[in-house]
C-alpha cells in the first residue's frame, strides 16, 4: 500500500488536472459552431478537435476527481502533521 502511495500524484496536480479538463471542455464548447460555418477538409477537422477535446476532458478529469475522492494522492509533510 506504502508503494502506492509513493507513485501518486500530489493533490495540486489533481486539481491543475481537473482545470484543464475543464478548459478542455470549455475549447470543445466553442467550437460546437465551427463545423457549420465550414465544408469538406476544415468541418472534419474541427468536428475531430472537438471531439478529441471532449474526450480527453471527461477522461482525465474523471480520473482525477476519481483519485482525489479515492485519497489516492500524495500528502504533503504540512498536510500529514494537522
Amino acid at each position: 500500500m506504502d508503494d502506492k502511495k509513493k507513485n501518486s500524484p500530489p493533490k495540486v496536480s489533481l486539481i491543475l488536472r481537473v482545470v484543464v479538463s475543464v478548459y478542455l471542455l470549455y475549447l470543445a464548447w466553442g467550437l460546437r459552431g465551427a463545423p457549420a460555418s465550414h465544408t469538406g477538409m476544415e468541418r472534419l477537422l474541427f468536428i475531430g478537435a472537438i471531439l478529441l477535446f471532449s474526450v480527453i476532458g471527461v477522461l482525465l478529469g474523471g480520473f482525477s476527481i476519481k483519485a482525489y475522492l479515492n485519497g489516492e494522492y500524495e500528502q504533503s509533510d504540512d498536510d500529514s502533521s494537522e
